[in-house]
């Protein structure tokens, strides 16, 4: 396992003894130095078999740890340290996730301190179904296991870590090389998805075992959930150590150790949330425009079947002959129509759009799904390109015109945004007479989605709608997508940092963003690489919005302002690369924080003075009230122009809108404006229909929300001293609660398709659920209800309330939310409530 680690000391002298033992045995019977005696003739000997040849010339085998049935580990899995270390983590994560990047660091620290012989890691994929390109990093991982071993994984899985933005085939393959893996053997497993039956076996030991949300690690079976802080790691592992030591006096076999501790563990844990029922099928019939796409099959069909998808997507190349089965099974009452949706990291998706659209233009559809099959099956490379132009007829340098001058990029990116708006993320994507069906999902699907519409199809054919006419009569009625969110931000000015385009640009990117943040550290390439896409026209400026749950974010983002006073905007932005490199409770420090100063040449002295004083808080706090005037809540947000973007999400993304800023669009309309119709209550509570308070108006002065867990003065007990000539004022108590009314403290998860819920949301309803369920797990092992709410909760205006609702009449609700809260006891905490807008959970207060 580890060929480069000396021999412990106890089985080099027991093999050293061996060869001793052999060599006496060779030497006695060898010939003497003494006069050899004289030769007789030769006899026949028969001699007996050896005793026991293998036990003689064979090294002892070394002893194999049982893998335990708790939480099982094998030699199939990626594992760092010795095998009889008597306390092993195994540790569930995602190379996209963010909190399982910085629980990387926690692990290191493990290392460490405690050494292999007292450590193993091992490691299992669990790729999340939002984080798009985990899994293709999890597959890329394991064939360099496969491989390579466990040393060439942990090179991989480092790389991988460091280089998060870069998620990409290629740099798989690179990473696997610098693993010492070759290149080719590489890309076969790779691309033949050789290994991935064991990230789905991972994916489902981890669901038995527990785990909703990643990273999930089990300290010999005690589980610890999510990116906890260090010492947390360190106390389960001595309390492990100590127990370990107690199972060996007894006479327990080291090799038994895990499987003994994880199993006693395992069976002390509560007992296991029970699983979440079936989500209910989704019956939303979308708005899909067939808008000159090309088509293939009888254009006059009962069933139409329009689907996203990518030329270099495996998954979309794996269910073509799914449809190609469709289309040979329902004849002319099928048609299909291709959408593009070329997805950022696959580089020769676009090249491959391309050409098929220039097939499309030079000789129609029929060539179009020509270059289809082509290019499902073949290479994508531009030599492989011409190759297909060629076969297809076409005019060859043409098409190499029309690929290198991005001749159909506005079709690409009209499908792109239709994508978008429907909330189509990922590929392949299909929607069939409007109903979604996402993924290379098996025949048997489509089959059951596509003749429950042919039956719906004939009942209008029957009320007499032609034939040709039920795809437009389906659409009539059906659902438009969400068109992006509209913000209305007043224009920065000389004191906000920014850099790009000069002041005045065509479109002002302003990213209300926070130090401490993982996502705001993760979307900074992101933002230099649209910069560089508009040379001069895209300006970025900086606003702060430290959030309550980062304590370290508030000085941080003084620090900044500080940098840009005394050095501009070329100050500013070195101090924010040094505060984004380090996140850490300690890269965020005082001394850290004045360390970067001196590093990039500031006055040292007047940068503490203005941190004592507290000479730029005013400024902090300007941009906070901004954000909360805004509705918006979570970092990074942006607002491009008047368009709005919640999250690190991808260029492409961050394209489209500026794509739209610079072309002809229409004003934001009321109903579009972001947070627009969100009452103080939250969404999830707010009866259809219910008379609701009257919005703030923009610009009106907002009270500023409680802090998270400063002590609020109880509103039945005004207070008697009288006030200070000159001083402020207290605000007057509020009146008793009349009969009938409630208090509580709710944080809501959202999932795509909730009532209300933003584009921004697209985790599923099992995956809402399940999130929901690590939280409540989490309030009741003791985290505070306030921050839970600040750093979970979907609903727009609580996260900064910590979740405080106040108080609300009988009626005000919906009836789920209502009635969990009259069940509640003031002070008790509900299970997972669901109502139309998600799943919540609830504290009474009143």
């Amino acid at each position: 396992m580890t060929p480069e680690r000396p021999m412990p000391a106890p089985r080099l002298f027991s093999r050293l003894s061996l060869l001793l033992f052999l060599w006496s045995l060779l030497a006695a019977c060898a010939p003497g130095s003494a006069t050899a005696p004289a030769v007789e003739p030769p006899k026949t000997v028969v001699l007996p078999p050896p005793a026991a040849p293998a036990a003689v010339v064979a090294a002892e085998p070394e002893p194999e740890p049982e893998p335990g049935t708790a939480v099982p580990v094998t030699r199939a899995d990626p594992w760092w340290g010795e095998p009889l270390a008597p306390v092993t983590l195994v540790v569930w994560g995602d190379f996209e996730c963010p909190f399982t990047s910085r629980h990387m660091a926690t692990l290191e620290q493990l290392k460490q301190a405690y050494g292999r012989d007292r450590l193993r890691i091992v490691w299992k994929h669990f790729p999340l179904a939002f984080h798009k390109n985990a899994r293709p990093a999890h597959l890329a991982a394991e064939t360099v296991f496969r491989l390579g071993g466990a040393e060439a994984f942990w090179k991989f899985h480092r790389l991988a870590f460091a280089n998060q933005r870069s998620l990409a085939p290629e740099s798989f393959e690179a990473w696997a090389a610098e693993a010492g893996v070759d290149r080719a053997a590489f890309r076969a497993a790779f691309d033949e998805q050789r290994h991935a039956p064991k990230i789905d076996r991972d994916l489902e030991a981890g669901q038995t075992a527990g785990v909703k949300g990643t990273p999930a690690t089990f300290v010999n079976g005690v589980f610890l959930s999510g990116a906890r802080p260090v010492a947390e790691f360190r106390s389960a592992i001595d309390e492990q150590l100590r127990a370990a030591g107690d199972l060996r006096r007894s006479g327990v076999p080291q090799e038994r150790i895990y499987a003994a501790l994880s199993e006693q563990n395992k069976a002390r844990a509560p007992a296991p949330t029970p699983p979440s029922p079936p989500a209910p099928e989704d019956t939303t019939v979308w708005k899909v425009p067939v808008d000159g796409s090309p088509i293939r099959g009888n254009p006059g069909a009962l069933v139409t079947l329009v689907m996203f998808s990518d030329f270099e997507c495996p998954f979309c190349r794996r269910v073509a002959p799914t449809v190609e089965g469709l289309e040979k099974k329902y004849g002319a009452q099928l048609r299909v129509v291709f959408k593009h949706y070329p997805l950022p990291f696959h580089k020769r998706a676009e090249p491959a759009a391309e050409l098929a659209l220039e097939a499309k233009a030079q000789k129609g559809d029929a060539a179009f799904w020509k270059a289809y099959e082509l290019l499902t099956t073949g290479g994508l490379e531009d030599a492989d390109l011409a190759a297909h132009a060629k076969s297809l007829g076409l005019d060859v340098a043409r098409a190499q015109r029309a690929i290198a001058a991005r001749r159909h990029a506005a079709r690409i990116e009209r499908d792109q945004r239709l994508a978008d708006d429907l909330q189509a993320r990922g590929t392949p994507h299909f929607f069939i007479n409007g109903r979604r069906l996402a993924g290379a999902q098996p025949a048997e699907k489509f089959e059951a989605l596509i003749d429950e519409q042919l039956a719906r199809a004939a009942a209008l054919v029957a009320a007499g709608t032609p034939p040709a006419k039920v795809y437009d009569a389906l659409q009539k009625e059906a659902r438009a997508g969400t068109a992006p969110e509209r913000i209305l931000a007043p224009a920065p000015t000389r004191d906000n940092p920014g850099k790009g385009a000069k002041p005045g640009a065509k479109v002002t990117i302003q990213m209300f963003a926070d130090f401490q943040c993982p996502f705001c550290k993760r979307v900074q390439p992101t933002i230099d690489e649209v910069i560089a896409a508009y040379p001069g026209k895209v300006r970025v400026v900086f606003r702060h919005l430290p959030l309550p749950f980062h304590t370290r974010a508030p000085l941080a983002a003084e620090a900044s302002i500080e940098a840009f006073r005394q050095k501009g905007e070329a100050g500013f932005w070195a101090m924010a690369q040094r505060l984004w490199e380090d996140q850490s409770e300690s890269g965020l420090g005082r001394g850290a924080l004045e360390g970067h100063a001196a590093a990039i040449g500031l006055d040292v002295a007047k940068f503490r003075a203005a941190l004592d004083s507290g000479a730029h808080r005013a400024a902090v706090e300007a941009d906070l009230k901004l954000a909360e005037r805004l509705h918006i809540t979570g970092t990074p947000s942006f607002a491009i122009n008047d368009y709005f973007l919640s999250g690190a999400q991808p260029t492409a993304h961050f394209k489209r809108l500026v794509d739209r800023a610079l072309g002809p669009h229409d004003p934001p309309t009321k109903e579009s404006l972001h947070g627009a119709g969100k009452p103080a209550a939250p969404p999830g509570a707010a009866q259809p229909g219910a008379a609701q308070p009257a919005p703030a108006q923009p610009g009106a002065a907002q009270p500023a929300p409680a802090q998270p867990g400063a002590a609020q003065p109880s509103p039945a007990q005004p207070s008697t001293a009288p006030a200070q000539p000159g001083a402020a004022q207290p605000a007057p108590a509020q009146p008793p609660a009349t009969v009938g009314q409630m208090g509580a403290k709710h944080l809501l998860i959202m999932y795509a398709g909730s009532l209300r819920a933003p584009a921004r949301i697209v985790r599923t309803r099992d995956e809402a659920r399940a999130l929901a369920e690590q939280v409540l797990k989490r309030a009741q092992q003791g985290a505070r209800f306030e921050d839970l709410a600040a750093q979970y909760s979907d609903e727009p205006a609580g996260r900064a309330r910590g979740g405080d609702l106040g108080t609300f009449r009988k009626g005000m609700m919906v009836p789920e939310f209502e009635q969990a809260v009259e069940n509640l006891a003031v002070g008790a905490m509900s299970g997972v409530v669901e109502t139309p807008f998600g799943f919540h959970i609830i504290l009474r207060t009143q």
